[in-house]
């Protein structure tokens, strides 16, 4: 779960709470009214009134969650290959990825990191991969990216014919020279 998914539900959750402990102990009401009334010069708010918008607002927030829920595109497992009386047979995301690194390794990329999204109807991947020889492989970059959707659409040439999203980012690798601490000569 990223952290934007645990912070905006924690911070559903601390309204929630609010909200239902306003409900069933109505004198926090009246707490929380004196706080306000004593923090700003303004009269004091309708109760009333306070605990209708505060429901309406954790309603209208709860049939939004839902909506985003609802419309997020599932992630499969996996991508089904072939479909008969005898059962399924599925090639898993993990083998995809391992599919990809092996291909483009033999490019003079290293350190290659697939991020690879399979919904209903994209595959899309993103490649990160470190070169020492950057120029050349962007130069290659078209042939390399043409060259690897066709090895994919072979691969994944299943039931379902899905769109192939293809993002290459390649970067320039550091020598192991340039590593090396650089210290003074004395002479």
């Amino acid at each position: 779960m990223k952290r934007w998914h645990k912070s905006f539900l924690g911070l559903l959750c601390l309204i929630y709470i609010f909200v239902l402990s306003m409900t069933i102990w109505p004198e926090s009401i009246t707490v929380t009214n004196d706080f306000i009334a004593k923090i700003s010069a303004n009269s004091s708010i309708n109760q009333h009134e306070f605990l209708n918008i505060a429901q309406i607002s954790l309603l209208v927030l709860t049939v939004l969650v839902l909506v985003i829920i609802v419309l997020i595109p599932a992630q499969k497992k996996g991508i089904l290959l072939e479909k008969n009386k005898q059962g399924l047979l599925s090639l898993s995301n993990e083998g995809v990825i391992s599919f990809i690194t092996t291909r483009l390794s033999g490019y003079s990329m290293s350190n290659i990191k697939v991020d690879f999204k399979n919904t209903k109807k994209i595959n899309r991947f993103d490649i990160t991969a470190d070169s020492l020889y950057k120029n050349h492989v962007i130069k290659q970059l078209p042939e390399i990216k043409h060259t690897l959707t066709s090895e994919i659409q072979e691969l994944l040439s299943g039931i379902d014919e899905k769109k192939i999203e293809l993002n290459i980012k390649v970067n320039q690798k550091q020598s192991s020279s340039s590593h090396k601490k650089k210290s003074t000569r004395v002479v």
